[in-house]
């Protein structure tokens, strides 16, 4: 396991459109030297403390995985409760907003370049709550000895995690 990148050593950058902050893991651009033969992704960790609008960023499919808390997302006037068991995931150029949160929290947030028709998966990273043995990166949800909270991993064949550490699996 080779640690890519960790957010305690990141600054926040605010959203596109203003009305939160970001600290942003992995860019378009340094995806394209971890993972050549995927499209482009970015992954970052979004701070919740208030009900907003997403910024839309059309050309990205996102996955959205809340962290700690259980949030209402609004996508083009459908309500959806997303949990940290559960990430949703979206288009970037629709409608979404935080309707819905009981207590500010982060979220994981992976968006991958859309190429041909929307929605398509083939070649592209996806995030997982469950590890199983396999994938191509996790990051920690939640500080445990040795991992700090919000930290990047590379993984490599037969890598295993602590039972009681929280992970989202990128594959």
């Amino acid at each position: 396991m080779r640690v890519i990148t960790s957010f305690d050593d990141l600054d926040p950058v605010p959203w596109a459109n203003g009305a939160g902050e970001t600290t942003e893991l992995v860019s378009l651009i340094k995806s394209q030297k971890l993972t050549p033969d995927l499209r482009r992704w970015r992954l970052s960790i979004a701070r919740l403390d208030r009900e907003a609008e997403f910024s839309p960023l059309p050309g990205l499919a996102r996955t959205f995985l809340p962290i700690g808390a259980e949030v209402t997302l609004e996508i083009d006037g459908q309500m959806h409760s997303v949990t940290p068991a559960a990430p949703v995931r979206f288009r970037g150029a629709q409608n979404v907003s935080l309707v819905g949160l009981d207590e500010p929290c982060f979220a994981l947030n992976l968006m991958v370049e859309t190429v041909g028709r929307a929605g398509s998966e083939q070649n592209a990273l996806q995030v997982s709550t469950q590890f199983t043995g396999s994938g191509l990166f996790a990051v920690t949800l939640e500080p445990g000895p040795g991992y700090p909270r919000f930290q990047l991993l590379e993984l490599e064949t037969m890598d295993v995690f602590p039972d009681h550490l929280g992970v989202a699996i990128l594959h």
